[in-house]
């Protein structure tokens, strides 16, 4: 099994980007390269300082920023797109 980490954006994909999409052996692995996606990118979509509790900080950063993300079991590791960075 593995772990596929996927972001989106939220509703629909109005800038015509794909979601980003990569496969870890497990969740304990794929939820740090999301909080490692919320980092990279927090300075530019949020403008304020960042919590330092790392739940918070992909709660505060997905609740406002245009995309989501999901962490769901699989049997596929094929993945679709690199996280930039990664």
């Amino acid at each position: 099994m593995a772990f596929l980490l996927t972001i989106r954006e939220r509703n629909h994909s109005w800038a015509g980007r794909s979601p980003i999409t990569t496969a870890h052996d497990n969740r304990a692995d794929a939820e740090p390269a999301l909080l490692d996606y919320v980092r990279r990118n927090w300075d530019a979509d949020m403008g304020t300082d960042p919590p330092e509790d790392p739940k918070e900080l992909i709660q505060e950063y997905f609740s406002d920023v245009l995309e989501v993300y999901e962490i769901m079991e699989t049997t596929s590791t094929k993945v679709l797109r690199e996280i930039p960075g990664d």
